[in-house]
């Protein structure tokens, strides 16, 4: 069995995407690269996507460990979006960033 609270984070970024193709990676890589050294998990929520975002993702599990893919069947916005993957966090400190890359991860270690 599991001790989920032994093997809980420090940290969840939560990233809430639609639509993101092509970016959405980039930008969990983006995010691995600034969290390396640290216990984080990354939270991506699919707001329903129509384009590959979901299936992109899911791929770069693989790639990324702390990668964690939700998503919602029906798009529901953004501020679900962000409300499913807090929920889903299982680190006590969240930081949100969105989906579209204008926040740079590379701050957000310093925000923590």
């Amino acid at each position: 069995m599991i001790d989920r609270a032994a093997s809980a984070p420090d940290i969840s970024v939560v990233v809430p995407v639609h639509d993101e193709a092509g970016a959405a990676v980039p930008l969990a890589r983006e995010i691995a690269a600034a969290f390396a050294g640290r216990s984080y998990e990354m939270i991506f929520v699919d707001d329903a996507s129509k384009d590959t975002t979901l299936a992109e993702l899911k791929a770069a599990m693989a790639e990324l460990p702390a990668l964690r893919v939700l998503s919602h069947g029906t798009n529901a916005g953004q501020s679900r979006a962000v409300r499913t993957g807090v929920l889903a966090a299982r680190g006590p400190v969240v930081v949100t960033m969105d989906g579209d890359g204008q926040n740079p991860p590379a701050d957000a270690p310093r925000l923590v």
